[in-house]
């Protein structure tokens, strides 16, 4: 048994298939009525959503011009108890094949913490991934998941909240996959698929206050400091392993996104406070993941609901972390 598990799988002839009808029949973002909608979307990414986007960074923008630092893990920590139902940020999913799901719930949680950060009256909640892959497994942990069917999950299914199944997230209580199956129903993602042109999108999408969730056949184990003094990603290892992207920056003309993976602290926290379960990536860094992120399905940014609603709030109703000094001359 290696150190670190890894287990997303490549897509077959058949979930190829079905990803491109998923891809074909998303709709354009000013199309989707969230009020008169059940379920979560999946939205197209054209130019509607592009622009969408481009408001979305003159807003993440306007925080910092303000001194006010939205990267998920500094909101984290400035939540009051009132905001907040569990004290979950980063998990670890150990010896388990089990890190699509991993990755999801990683981009579901980053994301609803922007969400709040934004204004949206929602409280944080952590999710256990254990379940939904459980599940999407048919009822078993002994293997890995593509990034497709955890896609097609969050979206259709939701996610499990640590409120109610507890934060063990290497065994499941089967007897609770059915008591609370309405409840993650309350917790389903909105999904757009990204198509090409990874490093512009992703990076944009970041930049956005987006988390992007993806499956690569290279991953890092280690971290270093690079020549601007970040703490970026180092030493490739190799084989089928999903993460996320969340959060951007950039010091001297070099934009970074950051990697939010699921070994707990294996890339060590930083001085600035970083969590130690990711790193940053430079463009050098970022070009590891690229060459074959189709080989598991589409990377697909996540949406909580509420997140599109507020759209330009540029408020809330608790003190937000500050940006480093520094970080503001850079930019």
């Amino acid at each position: 048994m290696t150190r670190y598990a890894t287990g997303c799988l490549p897509l077959t002839r058949d979930q190829e298939k079905r990803l491109e009808a998923a891809v074909s029949a998303a709709v354009s973002l000013p199309e989707y009525s969230w009020q008169n909608e059940s379920d979560m979307p999946v939205i197209r990414w054209d130019d509607a959503f592009d622009r969408w986007l481009d408001r979305r960074i003159a807003l993440a923008d306007k925080y910092q011009k303000k001194g006010l630092c939205l990267l998920p893990w500094e909101v984290y920590k400035a939540l009051p108890a009132s905001a907040r139902k569990t004290n979950v940020y980063a998990w670890n999913q150990g010896s388990l094949p089990s890190c699509s799901m991993h990755g999801a719930v990683h981009a579901f949680q980053t994301s609803l913490l922007t969400a709040i950060a934004l204004g949206s009256p929602l409280e944080y909640e952590a999710f256990n991934p254990i379940y939904p892959f459980y599940l999407a497994r048919g009822g078993n942990v002994a293997g890995g998941l593509d990034i497709f069917t955890t896609a097609e999950w969050a979206n259709e299914k939701g996610f499990y909240p640590v409120s109610l199944v507890g934060s063990d997230n290497l065994h499941v209580d089967s007897g609770k996959t059915k008591e609370y199956a309405d409840d993650a129903l309350r917790y389903q993602s909105g999904i757009v698929y990204i198509e090409g042109d990874y490093e512009t999108k992703i990076v944009k999408a970041c930049r956005a206050l987006c988390s992007v969730c993806f499956g690569s056949g290279r991953y890092f184990t280690d971290s270093r400091t690079d020549s601007n003094g970040i703490k970026v990603m180092a030493h490739v290892g190799y084989g089928g392993h999903a993460q996320c992207f969340t959060g951007w920056r950039e010091v001297d003309g070099e934009e970074y996104i950051f990697n939010q993976n699921s070994w707990g602290d294996a890339y060590g926290q930083s001085a600035e406070g970083e969590p130690g379960s990711g790193s940053w990536l430079g463009e050098e860094e970022r070009s590891v993941y690229w060459r074959d992120l189709d080989n598991y399905g589409h990377p697909y940014l996540v949406f909580v609901e509420g997140d599109l609603r507020r759209e330009g709030a540029l408020y809330n109703d608790f003190a937000l972390p500050n940006y480093p000094a520094e970080w503001i001359a850079c930019n």
